[in-house]
């Protein structure tokens, strides 16, 4: 560690109010202006200008509103007053005027773009590369307690959960931890459940304090403050106000103060951070017009879209009753008259132009929302057909596992020598602290989407046939497999007991 990030770190131990500054979330701007003067000058295509520092300005986005556009029951059109109420004369001896209830309701788009984008990149397990061109039998051995371990504690869990907190709320902490009995676990830290994730990093970005900032039932203020040895625990406790003369117990906020630190037992920083924009971040203004736009279209509906039974012709003001049903006879001359079901036109429009931004909005977010309308029983309904449908899915995932990469190296390189001391202490291998350090390995996401069982299992089969995969691979990623097939198998190669006939 060079001595410019110790002074740095010392700093924030030193004051600790420091690690509370956050850089905000941003989402556009209140002005169209442009802050650069030169903007809109002509120059010649060979002159030169003096570099202008970066100085554009955007509007603060708070997590708070994060959490609200994220519930449906809190959406702004619920509380928008400019939406029309419909008054109607009241029929009877009273008269008057009588306004129509209407309930205004918000649409789950923002809640269903998250779990869209979630299982996009989440919905296989992770990937495992071990690193390494002649393994030798105990290398091969502690890859697969590796990668069993990391699914029976279900860290592809884990991390669904951190992706689609951040999607939701902007940023996720992921704390790797040793609990009581040496084993290692994951801790998810997010701001619904009142925790404030802070990075800070120094000017080459890499990391100097992990910080999480939280405050406990009793009213005290605390932060966790992780760097790559220790783990720094700071407190501001609530002290009550008892003095002479007082007849409440005023409560006050005393100074930051450092209760403890310890050694976290890891190589690195053991929380886990992620940060980025949400996941309908671009297309929040659409989908508050797209509520607007069908909250008005249900107040019309509400109040014009009843039929009317008409009826045309002299009716007879006797009527007869048969079987339950009500029947009127013409009496006019020509017999011409009539009765029919009147059903209001249509407002196609209308429709047609929700249509036209709810497709804008998956092309803002890139989520595609196939229903089941959108399948056809007849036509080209291949594999290629539904993945040129979902590509929009498909490159948005792309990108995000690549985005998601360190996160991930991470949190397998923490889980890696969490795992190995946990071996240690239980007993079930004495040397996995050195043996793991050895063990270069690498994990990653594999993008999700819907895919043909019959047609994935017969590539494997092909597959197994030409020699490009192994028995055991074959076995692992088929989809029929049980999770004792490799144990079926072996039995079933077994040579029977008794006697064999000549």
């Amino acid at each position: 560690m060079s001595r410019r990030r110790e002074d740095i770190i010392s700093d924030f131990l030193a004051h600790p109010e420091k690690m509370l500054f956050k850089k905000p979330f941003l989402r556009g701007c209140d002005t169209p202006s442009v802050n650069d003067n030169r903007d809109g000058k002509t120059v010649c295509t060979n002159s030169r200008m003096e570099a202008k520092l970066p100085n554009v300005k955007m509007t603060v986005v708070s997590q708070e509103r994060f959490a609200k556009e994220l519930d449906p029951n809190c959406h702004s059109v619920i509380f928008d007053e400019n939406l029309p109420s419909i008054c109607v004369k009241q029929q009877g001896k009273n008269g008057g005027y009588v306004e129509i209830d209407f309930k205004k309701f918000g649409i789950a788009l923002q809640a269903r773009i998250v779990e869209k984008c979630t299982l996009s990149l989440c919905g296989n397990k992770r990937v495992f590369v071990l690193h390494d061109n002649n393994p030798n039998e105990t290398l091969k051995k502690n890859f697969a307690d590796l990668k069993w371990h990391w699914e029976s504690s279900n860290q592809d869990g884990a991390e669904m959960l951190a992706v689609a907190t951040q999607l939701s709320y902007g940023d996720v902490g992921l704390l790797t931890y040793m609990n009581e009995n040496n084993e290692v676990r994951s801790r998810l830290f997010s701001y619904v459940d009142g925790y404030q994730i802070i990075t800070h990093k120094d000017d080459n970005g890499e990391p100097l304090l992990d910080c999480v900032y939280y405050q406990t039932e009793d009213g005290s203020r605390h932060i966790d403050a992780y760097d790559n040895t220790y783990h720094y625990h700071f407190t501001d406790e609530v002290v009550e106000d008892v003095t002479a003369g007082s007849s409440s117990g005023a409560t006050e906020t005393g100074e930051w103060r450092m209760a403890y630190s310890e050694a976290h037992g890891f190589s690195e920083s053991p929380l886990t951070t992620k940060r980025g924009d949400v996941a309908w971040n671009k297309v929040q203004n659409l989908i508050e017009l797209f509520e607007i736009i069908f909250n008005l279209f249900a107040v019309i509906q509400k109040r014009h879209g009843w039929g009317i039974l008409y009826i045309k012709g002299r009716i007879n003001e006797t009527a007869k009753k048969i079987a339950g049903s009500i029947i009127l006879n013409d009496t006019t001359l020509d017999g011409k008259g009539s009765a029919e079901f009147k059903t209001p036109p249509s407002p196609q429009g209308m429709i047609e132009f929700m249509q036209t931004i709810l497709d804008q909005i998956q092309i803002g977010c890139g989520a595609t929302f196939i229903l089941p309308k959108d399948v056809k029983s007849s036509g080209d309904i291949s594999g290629l057909a539904i993945q040129m449908t979902r590509s929009l899915d498909i490159e948005r995932t792309a990108n995000a596992v690549i985005e998601w990469q360190n996160f991930v190296s991470k949190h397998v390189r923490l889980f890696k020598e969490g795992l190995a001391k946990q071996l240690v202490a239980n007993g079930e291998n004495p040397n996995a602290i050195t043996e793991f350090a050895k063990m270069k390995v690498s994990a990653s996401f594999k993008p999700w989407q819907p895919f043909d069982e019959a047609a994935w299992n017969q590539m494997l089969c092909t597959l197994k046939s030409a020699g490009l995969i192994s028995t055991k691979t074959g076995v692992e990623k088929n989809t029929v497999s049980t999770p004792d097939e490799e144990i079926r198998l072996d039995n079933e190669n077994e040579p029977t007991n008794g006697s064999v006939g000549e």
